[in-house]
């Protein structure tokens, strides 16, 4: 947006489908409030409880193709729920660039190619007899790349294992209509699958999401860690309830955007990104200083290591506005390697 004589336009971020400033989507989570109040902060196991709990979690298994489903405050106890679960009794083995919600204690994620991973896992798992739980990010959001997992059908058949993928940065904006990975997964009889997310991204409501089948999420509801939860707020849960055509509008919104700007680029030498996924990684340290020096500001830090090499991002969503992605590119295109600017 511009603001004063200069430019101010920010292309970072994780709200993909732009809900933190939809009025039709605020609109729904007030009338959840004037319904349920903003919190209830009572056990999950409580005798009692209120309906949009189970209303909001049976929605979500139809909307993202799960026998059943947990919604919990946030992404990250989402992911603890379901480590602690299991990590006495299983051996962890965590891919590469695993989100440190998913850690417990301080394990190193390996620092390794995703393709040479699953080989030395599929090697690992066969050879032997310890049950396995594989915790994996359904992609990498900062490079970016989507994850195949059909790898998975090389393991043993014989051998039972647990899996957990995080599909915070898929869900909402990645299959057909934006169901996520969940359905696409392969479905074997000897791997219990659970899929993790925060809502907090693409859906635009502080939640965790727990899909998975019937059985498995009975028996988290079973934990202490999942009695002694809070859950999250009601009037949220009554947005997500009430938005699919929303979602669904912003989805076709952000695809738009997305052709319009790859459309725009006159190369793509210096970036790197695949379809319908909303972030592109910029490959030149000097375009990114030029951006912003010309108020378009992007997603520019190191990560994971603090100490690290800073990460260029540019970030697409849904309410970009014409305009806007016409003036990122053009900078883009106007950036030369000889003068290291544009004009």
């Amino acid at each position: 947006m511009k603001k004063g004589t200069g430019l101010n336009l920010f292309f970072g971020g994780t709200a993909y489908l732009g809900m933190p400033h939809n009025e039709a989507f605020k609109k729904l989570v007030f009338e959840g409030i004037e319904i349920y109040g903003i919190n209830h902060g009572a056990s999950r196991n409580n005798n009692i409880t209120l309906d949009i709990f189970s209303i909001a979690e049976n929605e979500a298994a139809r909307r993202f193709g799960a026998e059943d489903t947990i919604f919990l405050s946030s992404g990250y106890l989402a992911a603890q729920l379901l480590v602690q679960q299991y990590y006495e009794t299983h051996l962890l083995i965590y891919a590469p660039d695993t989100h440190p919600a998913l850690w417990i204690g301080r394990p190193a994620a390996p620092r390794i190619k995703f393709e040479e991973w699953t080989e030395k896992t599929i090697n690992l798992i066969n050879g032997s007899d310890q049950p396995v739980m594989i915790i994996s990010n359904s992609l990498n959001n900062l490079i970016p790349e989507i994850y195949n997992f059909d790898w998975l059908k090389r393991i043993d058949p014989l051998k039972e294992l647990v899996l957990l993928i995080d599909d915070s940065h898929g869900i909402g904006i990645t299959g057909n209509q934006g169901e996520g990975i969940y359905s696409r997964l392969p479905q074997l009889p000897n791997i219990e699958t659970f899929v993790i997310a925060s809502m907090a991204k693409a859906l635009g409501f502080d939640a965790g999401l727990i899909l998975g089948n019937s059985e498995g999420i009975k028996n988290l509801r079973n934990s202490p860690v999942y009695v002694g939860s809070s859950p999250p707020s009601p009037g949220m849960l009554y947005a997500f309830v009430h938005a699919g055509e929303i979602y669904a509008q912003e989805l076709l919104n952000l695809r738009k955007n997305l052709r319009l700007f790859t459309d725009l680029l006159e190369s793509t030498k210096k970036l790197f990104f695949i379809n319908d996924f909303p972030v592109f990684l910029l490959l030149d340290d000097e375009i990114a200083v030029d951006l912003s020096k010309n108020g378009i500001n992007i997603s520019s830090f190191p990560y994971p290591d603090p100490k690290g090499k800073a990460i260029h991002r540019i970030v697409i969503n849904s309410i970009h506005e014409k305009e806007e992605l016409e003036i990122l590119a053009k900078r883009i295109n106007g950036f030369t390697d000889s003068r290291g600017t544009g004009n």
